[in-house]
């Protein structure tokens, strides 16, 4: 591993006002990882990790909020926003972001980190924190999950899963482009991703070409295999031994997670408050309404949550 200092990105003038963030860069093997790191290095550190079909730029309203009182780390995940992305689909698997994301704490020496975590970064931050319980200070997810879901809302987007469907979904992806259509289709952002924010989020993948990463992903969703559904299933037996608190929140349109999975993450954690869920809100409540977020984060900094009173998941079946 090898760490850098502050880079300039090269990113075009539009980007730069939109995110006016400087990145530093974290060697994993042959491939680097983006990310942007924030406040006084010796505050109490947050990292706010990103999903599918997005990257840091996702939390830059929350990093403006944050940045004075916390040390704010954000990586894009590689295969993501500006760090490298891998060409073999392979790559991406969650066990290998999950070390990535361990190899970046240890580089970084961050101890007793809060993590904010949306969509595909719950499972990946959460497979973190079940490895290291004794580092894990608090755990703030936003439209996320935590374990292998036993079925998909007949609202996903038709594209997504369309893409699950062995080499037929891979070959409609790479003519086109399904997986990134259907990220940032009007149903998963309620119209609200637009004009130079829809571009900013699709700037990483301006090349020709579907995404290698968002169709991985979206097939490790849609269409785990047996590694992928294991490796959830650990993730999901380990939450009941995490002490540290956690706060759920959920977009209630969001198409693609029910209320089910926030359910699912109260009754799995023992210190979980209650879900949070914000009407009129989709997939991406960071970018949504990052005021709400925030809010419950710096509410929560060093407060311990009520434990969840639990036993309800057959209720919200039913």
């Amino acid at each position: 591993m090898s760490l850098t200092e502050a880079r300039a990105t090269g990113l075009p003038k539009w980007l730069r006002q939109l995110y006016p963030f400087r990145t530093r860069t974290l060697r994993i093997g042959p491939y680097a990882m983006s990310f942007v790191d924030q406040g006084p290095a010796t505050a109490p550190p947050i990292l706010l990790l990103h999903g599918n079909s997005t990257w840091s730029f996702l939390y830059r309203g929350l990093i403006r909020r944050l940045r004075k009182q916390y040390r704010v780390v954000a990586p894009d995940m590689i295969g993501f926003g500006l760090s490298d992305q891998p060409e073999p689909p392979a790559y991406h698997t969650l066990d290998q972001h999950v070390t990535n994301l361990v190899r970046l704490l240890e580089a970084l020496e961050l101890r007793q980190v809060t993590l904010v975590m949306h969509g595909w970064g719950g499972p990946i931050g959460l497979g973190y924190a079940v490895s290291f319980p004794q580092n894990t200070a608090r755990l703030v997810l936003s439209n996320s999950w935590g374990g292998h879901l036993p079925r998909l809302p007949r609202s996903v987007p038709w594209g997504m899963r369309v893409t699950g469907r062995g080499s037929l979904g891979r070959w409609a992806d790479s003519l086109l482009n399904l997986s990134l259509g259907s990220a940032f289709s009007a149903s998963m952002c309620r119209g609200r991703i637009a004009g130079r924010v829809r571009a900013a989020y699709l700037y990483p993948f301006r090349r020709a070409g579907s995404p290698v990463a968002v169709f991985a992903f979206n097939r490790m969703f849609s269409d785990p295999d047996r590694v992928t559904t294991t490796n959830l299933a650990t993730i999901q037996a380990g939450l009941k031994n995490l002490e540290a608190p956690a706060d759920i929140l959920c977009g209630a349109e969001d198409p693609v997670l029910s209320k089910l999975p926030a359910y699912l993450l109260r009754d799995g954690l023992k210190n979980a408050r209650e879900p949070i869920f914000l009407s009129d809100i989709a997939h991406y409540l960071p970018e949504e309404d990052p005021q709400a977020l925030a809010a419950v984060i710096l509410r929560g900094i060093g407060q311990k949550s009520e434990p969840s009173p639990g036993g309800n998941f057959f209720r919200i079946l039913s």
